[in-house]
């Protein structure tokens, strides 16, 4: 007997009552849905329909993907290395994602013969001068690496009013949902030295405009200020930028200039300042501030301790917690001391809390220094680095690969 096989009907794909319960599924529901992926991800959904593209391409879905975003991103750490190739840069720049334990790379952005230099990060966005040998009127653009766009700026007003090295400071505004870009210059020519010039660009407008709110200091705190001690190697937390300074009310003369956080708030356009904590056997210590788990904080090293100093309330009215105390070694001293500016990652680990450093690594617990990213250049800068959304659509922003 031949054997008789039995088929069963399936059941077609293109079930009318299935693409019904699809399509009416609510909006509010595919936003939720979509905010939680990936940003590369999430760009590759706009082509699915009209209405998701959309969701997608609303101002207040963007922001809503960065806030979670920011959430999810607190346990992976991930940092965005920018390196010059060759000596000073001279074969352009590259630019990777890279683990902040370890520093394994995971993800190689830009190679280019061009070459950058990094003047700040926050959240999704970085900001990048071209050095093209123009002096102060090298290029400004933002990138975003994630979805590989990049913006030109035009360059601030204050170049052709002020004689001054221009420096600037970027960052997030919370209360506007808006970036900013602040150029600061003082005018060398000034009898006094005292005529500061200030600047803001914001994405949204996509221009310049000055402020004349008497943001005046003298020129040796400006010089010792943003020379020394830069606020392009801060790090933006809350809705302001941090660096380590000192107050320009005190005595210019001053020997250490490593007294206060100083802080610059996008929503106010304001500069605050607060005392360092110091410890009996601080002096001649390092100090640089870093963000330890959600709060701000200051790791200070000398010749013969460490300790982490956290804020509790805000800058000028908190208080400082000491959440950490020990002694340092001569190796962990002498690796912030070659360069007291440049960032600082801090993450938990089995064996104790490891500060990421350079191309280091430093156990504040047993004081030791392991090496970290032997491939990577002698120069290079590493920012937190979070995927985001912003000019995936809208400000002309352009493929980021037109840049090389």
């Amino acid at each position: 007997m031949q054997k008789m096989k039995s088929r069963k009907k399936t059941k077609s794909s293109s079930n009318p009552t299935r693409i019904s319960e699809f399509r009416y599924l609510p909006t509010e529901l595919c936003t939720q849905i979509l905010a939680n992926l990936p940003a590369k991800t999430v760009l590759r959904f706009r082509c699915v329909c009209k209405s998701w593209c959309d969701i997608i391409d609303n101002p207040d879905f963007v922001a809503l993907h960065r806030k979670i975003c920011k959430i999810n991103s607190v346990s992976s750490k991930l940092l965005l290395s920018f390196e010059w190739l060759g000596r000073f840069g001279r074969k352009g720049c590259l630019l990777t994602v890279r683990h902040a334990d370890a520093l394994r790379k995971t993800d190689q952005i830009l190679k280019t013969s061009q070459k950058y230099d990094l003047n700040g990060s926050c959240n999704e966005l970085v900001l990048i001068r071209g050095l093209t040998g123009l002096g102060e009127r090298n290029p400004l653009m933002l990138w975003n690496p994630c979805i590989r766009k990049s913006l030109s700026i035009p360059l601030p007003p204050l170049l052709s009013s002020s004689a001054g090295r221009v420096v600037y400071a970027f960052g997030f505004a919370p209360n506007i949902n808006d970036y900013k870009v602040v150029a600061i210059s003082s005018d060398w020519s000034q009898a006094d030295g005292t005529n500061t010039c200030f600047a803001v660009y914001t994405l949204s407008d996509q221009q310049w405009s000055l402020r004349n709110d008497g943001f005046n200091m003298s020129y040796p705190y400006y010089s010792r200020m943003f020379s020394r001690y830069c606020p392009q190697t801060g790090f933006n937390f809350q809705g302001a930028l941090y660096w380590i300074g000192y107050d320009p009310n005190r005595d210019g003369n001053v020997a250490d200039s490593s007294t206060h956080l100083v802080s610059l708030d996008f929503d106010l356009e304001k500069f605050n300042y607060m005392e360092l904590p110091f410890a009996s056997d601080d002096r001649g210590a390092v100090r640089l501030p870093f963000r330890l788990r959600e709060s701000l904080a200051v790791f200070c090293i000398s010749s013969v301790q460490s300790s982490i100093w956290a804020l509790e309330g805000d800058i000028g009215t908190g208080v400082w917690t000491q959440r950490f105390s020990g002694l340092s070694s001569s190796d962990g001293f002498d690796l912030f001391k070659s360069a007291p500016f440049l960032p600082l990652f801090y993450y938990d680990s089995d064996d104790g809390g490891r500060i990421v450093y350079w191309k280091n690594s430093y156990n504040i617990t047993s004081c030791q220094v392991h090496e970290l990213g032997k491939s990577m250049r002698d120069y290079v800068d590493m920012q937190m680095y979070m995927e985001g959304l912003v000019l995936c659509k809208g400000y002309g922003a352009e493929d980021l690969q037109s840049c090389s």
